[in-house]
């Protein structure tokens, strides 16, 4: 019974600095293995770097540690042996990087470990020594139990040079609730690296009162007292400093341009959002929020006919309303004349005893 030639199995990139196992497949009918040799070259003047013969029944072979450079890129063959000492033919060879382990962490998760919304955009960074580009990533958050409840799915990256900060927004928090949450990234030359699981608390953080405006009328002294609690919530944009139109307005037209607001309120049971806007992008996302009953809600401007009688586009409002367990539904405003890029126009989105009414309107 012959040797046939075995297949070397593409390996991703990893750390020299540490012991990586090679793996190998080999036909059935061929004879027994007793022995495999593993050959390293560098890719760039295809010197051998490593050779050694391992006596194993295993498909595999083991380097040890520091037997490579991290930095450098290699190709790598193997042939394997009978007991008789026969010699199989030598593998195709495959490439592989050798970096050092890279890192991803989250970076603004509160000192105390405590989250005061129902919402949290959750920043990271990912960084690698020699610049191994990160291509996806994704988030996965936990219950106190350590089951996973909710994810970002793969988040795919445009340029992943490190070190590369991004963040995603998870929604739906309860009050005095435990979770963990934990990234995973995968390298363009698809290495794995983890966080560790991150254990943080909700604690809602509620005013005295709703009311926007108290007025208390002291009548004998002749005086009305004035409370207000309409506060000022400090912002964060992209671009910073924001894009001003007319100093009245921020210009949100090019991509990935945004302003949030993520600390300092919160919405709960029934509510009214009004929004004004002016020359949105067609098919594009207008605003995002969550809501403490643990639904996320996301409003589109759309363009669209309203019936099949319809001969000309219209405008309308698309809102979108999923929960942390994966309930959702859609709903539409009413249709427009396709807005003016000089008119303000204005929404009404509101939640009465958990249903959702939305109404589009010019200004």
């Amino acid at each position: 019974m012959s040797l046939t030639r075995p297949t070397l199995i593409a390996v991703p990139s990893f750390d020299a600095t540490q012991s990586f196992t090679f793996t190998f497949t080999v036909q059935s009918g061929s004879s027994q293995i007793v022995a495999n040799q593993l050959t390293i070259r560098r890719q760039s003047d295809n010197q051998i770097v490593y050779q050694e013969r391992q006596e194993t029944f295993k498909y595999e072979h083991i380097v040890n540690a520091n037997e490579l450079t991290n930095g450098v890129y290699y190709n790598a063959d193997v042939v394997v042996f009978d007991a008789d000492d026969n010699q199989s033919p030598t593998s195709i060879p495959i490439q592989f990087w050798c970096y050092t382990t890279p890192t991803i962490e989250f970076t603004n998760v509160p000192l105390n470990n405590i989250i005061e919304n129902a919402s949290f955009n959750f920043d990271f960074t990912y960084n690698q020594i020699e610049g191994e580009l990160i291509n996806s990533y994704v988030i996965n958050l936990y219950n106190a139990f350590q089951t996973q409840i909710a994810t970002s799915g793969v988040v795919y990256v445009q340029n992943g040079s490190p070190p590369y900060e991004g963040s995603y927004l998870f929604a739906g928090f309860e009050d005095n609730t435990t979770y963990f949450i934990q990234i995973t990234g995968t390298t363009i030359n698809n290495a794995v690296v983890s966080s560790d699981k991150v254990q943080f608390n909700v604690n809602y953080s509620r005013p005295d009162l709703f009311t926007l405006v108290e007025l208390t009328n002291n009548c004998e002294e002749g005086y009305i007292t004035l409370k207000s609690n309409i506060i000022l919530i400090e912002g964060t944009s992209n671009p910073t400093p924001p894009v001003y139109i007319d100093n009245d307005s921020v210009d949100l037209t090019q991509n990935n341009s945004w302003v949030e607001w993520n600390d300092g309120y919160s919405v709960s049971g029934d509510f009214l959002t009004r929004l004004w806007f002016r020359n949105p992008n067609p098919y594009s996302q207008i605003l995002r929020f969550s809501n403490v009953q643990g639904q996320t809600i996301v409003m589109n401007y759309m363009q669209g006919y309203e019936n099949v009688n319809s001969s000309e586009p219209q405008a309308y409002i698309e809102v979108y309303v999923q929960s942390i367990d994966g309930m959702e539904y859609y709903i539409y405003s009413n249709y427009i004349d396709i807005l003016s890029s000089d008119n303000w126009y204005n929404v009404w989105l509101t939640r009465v005893n958990g249903i959702y009414q939305l109404q589009l309107s010019a200004v």
